[in-house]
């Protein structure tokens, strides 16, 4: 028990490390007059239409989590659309992007479903992340965006190498989850590993179906569009649309994001704005002072709407201890 909790304070220590490094980064030779100038600058306006499109965004991935999940149970789309905003919640109070697990939690205590199944489901969402922002990134280095040189052929080779392989994992992990399906596994332990396993790989037996992986990358472009406009509004700050260093800072901060840094990405979100933005002539102190209005913002958001959803009990401790067995019913209404 104590190596455990000394593991967790270890990790915790080294995310908290990373977002001091970056911050350290960030503000060298920072003006801090000119820092907080250009943070009584930022537009109001055009942070409420940033945080609204951010709203939009989440929408399309409660909808995503509603293709997900409507084969295991039926849950309310409130609860789901509460459920992603929870999920964001967590990101912004823990490290390590914690929020993803607190989100299937959430998922296994508001309805019938289990966790490992919970956890499915996420999983398959950023699944579909991860070829929307490599379609984006790919559309990126094919313009020749400023910040990004136009890479050697075999760099964009190597990249489509890495979601093909991406994508054999899923259609493996698809076969598998048609070889449990109906299957009996024997008593524990080794059983109740196997039936987490086979709840968790049955969720991805859907994705067989060409027209709902379809749907599925259809909602998640309309979540990243969503993104995108949310940072391109809030740059309008600067004077400008700035179309390609939208695209850039959206691509910077979720790479970033893969980075084990403290609560709400503190530090790499503020290395990405100003690396992203300063192609375009805009000045750190002015970047640095859009990543933080931009955090605030959605500080303030998933604060305001999440924060209800765990208030009214929707959250039991209780239910999170529920085992596949005793919700399997569920999984084949």
């Amino acid at each position: 028990m104590l190596v455990k909790i000394k593991g967790k304070k270890l990790k915790a220590l080294a995310s908290l490390a990373f977002s001091v490094f970056f911050l350290g980064i960030a503000f060298h030779n920072v003006s801090f007059a000119k820092f907080w100038a250009a943070l009584g600058q930022v537009s109001l306006f055009a942070l409420a239409i940033s945080v609204f499109f951010f709203s939009l965004s989440c929408l399309f991935r409660a909808l995503m989590w509603h293709v997900t999940t409507r084969a295991l149970g039926k849950v309310g789309f409130s609860k789901l659309f509460g459920g992603v905003v929870v999920g964001y919640l967590a990101n912004n109070f823990l490290p390590l992007r914690a929020g993803e697990v607190v989100r299937a939690g959430y998922l296994a205590a508001a309805s019938e479903i289990p966790v490992a199944a919970s956890l499915s489901t996420v999983f398959i969402e950023r699944v579909f992340d991860v070829f929307s922002l490599g379609f984006l990134l790919l559309l990126a280095l094919s313009m020749g965006i400023k910040g990004l040189e136009r890479p050697a052929g075999e760099t964009i080779w190597l990249f489509l190498g890495a979601l093909g392989f991406l994508f054999i994992l899923l259609v493996g992990a698809v076969k598998a989850a048609r070889g449990v399906e109906g299957r009996e596994v024997p008593s524990r332990p080794l059983g109740l590993l196997l039936r987490y396993a086979g709840e968790f790989l049955r969720p991805l037996g859907q994705l067989r179906e060409p027209r709902m992986a379809a749907l599925l990358a259809a909602l998640s472009l309309g979540a990243w569009a969503s993104n995108y406009l949310s940072v391109l509004f809030l740059l309008k700050s600067t004077g400008n649309f700035l179309f390609e260093a939208a695209l850039l800072v959206m691509l910077f901060v979720n790479l970033g994001m893969l980075i084990p840094s403290s609560p709400g990405a503190l530090g790499v979100m503020q290395a990405a704005f100003w690396l992203a933005l300063a192609p375009f002539g805009v000045p750190k102190e002015q970047g640095l002072a859009l990543s933080f209005a931009y955090q605030g913002g959605l500080y303030l958001f998933t604060l305001a709407t999440g924060l209800p959803y765990i208030l009214r009990g929707q959250l039991r401790p209780g239910l999170w201890r529920k085992t596949p067995m005793a919700n399997s019913k569920a999984l084949h209404r």
